[in-house]
């Protein structure tokens, strides 16, 4: 059984990737908004590699799990797949207003 406490840790990352990165989609839709598509494209590809930091922590929470062969649920880690899962949500969202100012210049 894996760890409460290491458990914990990994959920607490991965709710800070997702909170992370949902900040800076909506950053980046503030500054299309501004007409500063090259600052919201840098500031997309960052939160992109937040997400892809989480993905990346959330996989080896899988694996974990997997090797034990003791599924666990914990509603601290429900929360932090959730957050992960809005987050990707807003990004394609944020995508689609992006697009929608870009044509509007």
């Amino acid at each position: 059984m894996i760890d409460l406490e290491k458990l914990s840790a990994i959920a607490l990352q991965l709710i800070s990737y997702g909170g992370c990165a949902k900040s800076m989609y909506v950053e980046a839709l503030n500054l299309a908004k501004k007409n500063e598509f090259e600052k919201a494209d840098a500031k997309i590809a960052e939160a992109d590699n937040m997400i892809a930091n989480a993905h990346k922590l959330h996989l080896e929470l899988l694996q974990m799990e997997a090797e034990e062969n003791m599924p666990q649920v914990s509603l601290l880690i429900v929360h932090a797949e959730d957050q992960i899962m809005n987050c990707e949500t807003i990004k394609i969202m944020v995508l689609e207003f992006m697009e929608i100012y870009r044509k509007g210049r």
